[in-house]
């Protein structure tokens, strides 16, 4: 009888819970017999003899639900046959000592001594490496080893990526160290040559082009016809969404960069710049490549106070720590137009918010009277409130603020002596707002100021 694939594949699916079991009891057993090996006891030996045999059943388990999860094909062929049969062989030998317990009874004489000292090293053995087969099935060949300080530097440029340091736009090459980096990240788990999943790779510039069963990956110039960016940008729910199995998914900003590329020729070769991006997308790519951070590197702040990070996320702020020693956080607020925050709560932690986003949240020019008092700012984004340059005369105080980002507001040109004045200010987001370009006294833009007034242009000044 043969069995309905669908189901096959729903029972296999059960594997990665099920292979844990003879895992779990292995190890305790080999805890177990390092204490028998200093005190003989009874008690150990029948719970040694129950412990090799539920092992050995589970083991029996773990095969089955794993050869029906192979039977959806996407493993490679070689790393799958090792650890199918690195798993029978963990069984087996469960199995042998379990048998040598039985024969044994109650007595502390043993049968066989030599096979079964045998049969327990070449068990615990034998589950370690079809644990690591199982790992490179399923996560790649160097996910072990890859941050290993032992790693081969290059481990990551023989996938296709060079992990470049990146220290300014001009230096990086679009694919090699953008989306290349992207694919690593949130693709290649399940579409290397340990785990070829629809039959497509995506570990160089040729196997993405070409794509897998589906047809192809990439199309250059053609997003409608590339069926690695249908698959990313279908709803999650969707049976053919990437990644799949509950991965984390391509965050906008990853998406909107792989789209560029493929909009733009899906190039091997060219540098990012050769592109000539748009700011928004220059923004994307800066933070990508962690440039932003390059400002606030030399800061350094005291530990903030937990209550006052508590404090933050009970009024609907995330918070993140960009750096581990110098206590630096980013802070956002997205109320998506319906709610308004709580600025009180950011005085606490004015020493460690450097950047901080509070994005389409009712803001008020009254409301930023609030935001004074928060001078160790690099970073502010106030982009859709209803604010105006009435409200800006609250920032002159923020005298390290480097960007600001206004896109969406109220702000007019007459706004503008106000903040070029900052000291610190290197640009200055301006689009969709009433600032009318005509009105711009250009002779004011300090000349390290860039002025953004559009997604495509920039003033005089910029």
């Amino acid at each position: 009888m043969q069995l309905n694939p669908e189901f096959s594949l729903f029972v296999g699916r059960f594997h990665p819970l099920l292979v844990h079991l003879p895992i779990g009891l292995l190890s305790f057993a080999m805890v177990l017999h390092l204490v028998q090996w200093k005190k003989k006891s009874a008690r150990l030996t029948d719970a040694l003899t129950i412990l090799w045999l539920l092992a050995a059943v589970s083991g029996g388990l773990s095969i089955l639900t794993g050869w029906l999860l192979s039977s959806g094909g996407g493993y490679e062929s070689q790393t799958l046959e090792r650890h199918r049969n690195g798993g029978i062989l963990v069984a087996v030998l469960s199995m042998v000592v379990f048998i040598t317990y039985l024969i044994q009874g109650k007595s502390q004489r043993s049968a066989f001594p030599i096979l079964r000292l045998v049969g327990i090293v070449s068990a615990i053995g034998s589950m370690i490496l079809t644990g690591h087969w199982g790992g490179a099935l399923t996560h790649g060949g160097a996910y072990l080893t890859e941050y290993s300080p032992f790693a081969a530097s290059d481990s990551t440029a023989a996938a296709g990526s060079t992990a470049r340091q990146i220290r300014d736009l001009d230096s990086a090459y679009l694919f090699e160290d953008v989306v290349m980096p992207i694919l690593q990240a949130k693709c290649v788990s399940c579409h290397s040559e340990e785990k070829k999943k629809g039959e497509y790779l995506l570990t160089s510039h040729a196997a993405i082009l070409q794509g897998g069963k589906s047809g192809a990956g990439v199309v250059p110039g053609n997003l409608a016809t590339s069926e690695l960016y249908r698959r990313i940008s279908l709803p999650e729910d969707h049976k053919e969404f990437m990644p799949t199995d509950g991965k984390t998914p391509l965050t906008d900003e990853q998406k909107a960069i792989l789209e560029w590329w493929i909009e733009t020729g899906a190039h091997q070769r060219q540098r990012v710049t050769a592109f000539v991006p748009n700011a928004k997308r220059r923004d994307e790519l800066v933070r990508f490549f962690g440039l932003d951070q390059q400002a606030v590197a030399g800061h350094v702040a005291p530990a903030p106070d937990p209550a006052a990070i508590d404090a933050l996320l009970q009024n609907g702020y995330r918070v993140n720590l960009l750096t581990q020693t110098g206590n630096l956080l980013e802070v956002k607020f997205n109320g998506k137009g319906s709610s308004k925050p709580d600025l009180s709560v950011l005085t606490a932690v004015k020493q460690q918010l450097v950047w901080l986003q509070l994005e389409n949240c009712q803001l008020e020019d009254a409301d930023l009277q609030a935001l004074a008092p928060l001078t160790s700012l690099f970073k502010l984004n106030l982009n859709r409130n209803p604010i105006t340059e009435k409200g800006c005369s609250f920032l002159p105080q923020l005298t390290k603020l480097e960007y600001l980002n206004l896109y969406g507001t109220q702000v007019t040109e007459a706004g503008l002596p106000l903040l070029t004045s900052l000291p610190s200010l290197k640009k200055l987001y301006l689009w969709e707002t009433k600032v009318d370009q005509a009105k711009i006294d250009s002779s004011g833009i300090p000349p390290k100021l860039e002025l953004v007034l559009a997604l495509e242009s920039q003033a005089p000044g910029s």
